[in-house]
């Protein structure tokens, strides 16, 4: 009688997981250049991948993930994502770090929307990174080296986060994460709306104070896609040195995207720019060039030139 229970168990396990559907996916970037904090540094240009010098490096972070989704009553699914940190040249993972250090959560998705539950990108980062027509570059990124993009707050842990389906345009974000036991954090809350129709996008996105010494962060942007030409322009606000504007281009030529983003720190007057051109050569196969250069006015700040040259292989 044991046996028959086990077996029929295990027929149920089976069947349960054939109907998951999971997906390994990766990215990996392969570049030859200097970031701006290399050259901040005094380092030599060299070959890197995207997760060298914690994920400084070249314009996006190696790394490899795992997602997947199961209906798990009608209409709802059960979501999960695990994602690595970056990787390095010699294979290392997070300099150390913790592995799943880019994505740890799960959750329910439905018509009602999506709730998430575990380490994940901030509300303002999902809502706001999009405005970033370089793809947030780790190397050169003139919002990220002044302090002034409009994604800047970084991922969470323990973040519940509610995703809204599309409402006639109108989509809908909310997050917060408990204080715990963590000494001197606050109670984090955040939210974002977006209204995107036809080439025209527009967000706000805000987060209280993750802590006791330091501020919330508030941002808006919104871009317009004139077909032969797609332009954006932003606001970030985080005091103490954090926030300013950001202006950005990019545009489609014989096959090539061709952009640039300016970005200025509104208490520091930091300025910084970035000029880039990519392209899919092979399928899931992208060729990019940027240079970026950032001016610092306060003495303690980083400021120099940055560039590469790379491969983004996608799976």
């Amino acid at each position: 009688m044991k046996k028959t229970l086990i077996a029929a168990a295990a027929l149920t396990l089976a069947a349960g997981a054939a109907q998951a559907q999971m997906t390994i996916y990766g990215l990996i970037d392969l570049s030859y250049g200097q970031s701006i904090l290399s050259d901040y540094l005094g380092e030599d240009p060299d070959f890197h991948s995207g997760g060298d010098n914690g994920s400084s490096e070249g314009n996006s972070t190696t790394r490899i993930g795992l997602k997947g989704s199961m209906e798990v009553a009608s209409g709802i699914k059960a979501n999960f994502n695990l994602e690595t940190g970056g990787i390095d040249s010699d294979g290392g993972v997070n300099n150390g770090g913790d592995f799943f250090n880019r994505q740890m959560w799960a959750g329910l998705s439905g018509g009602w929307g999506e709730v998430r539950l575990g380490k994940q990108d901030s509300v303002v980062y999902q809502t706001m990174s999009g405005y970033d027509f370089n793809g947030a570059s780790n190397g050169i990124s003139s919002g990220g080296y002044t302090s002034s993009a409009v994604w800047l707050p970084g991922r969470q842990s323990r973040l519940l986060n509610y995703i809204s389906p599309n409402m006639g345009g109108f989509k809908v974000q909310a997050g917060f994460v408990p204080k715990g036991n963590e000494v001197g954090a606050e109670d984090t809350f955040a939210g974002a709306v977006t209204y995107a129709a036809g080439g025209l996008s527009i967000s706000a996105a805000a987060e209280s104070a993750r802590t006791e010494t330091s501020n919330g962060f508030y941002s808006v942007a919104g871009s317009y896609d004139f077909k032969v030409v797609k332009v954006m322009a932003g606001y970030s606000d985080g005091s103490n040195d954090i926030g300013g504007y950001s202006l950005g281009i990019v545009a489609p030529v014989a096959g090539f995207n061709i952009g640039a983003m300016y970005a200025q720190n509104s208490d520091t007057d930091a300025t910084g720019y970035e000029l880039f051109i990519n392209k899919e050569v092979f399928k899931n196969t992208y060729f990019y060039a940027e240079y970026g250069s950032v001016d610092e006015t306060t003495a303690t700040s980083i400021k120099g030139d940055g560039f590469a040259v790379g491969m983004i292989f996608t799976f």
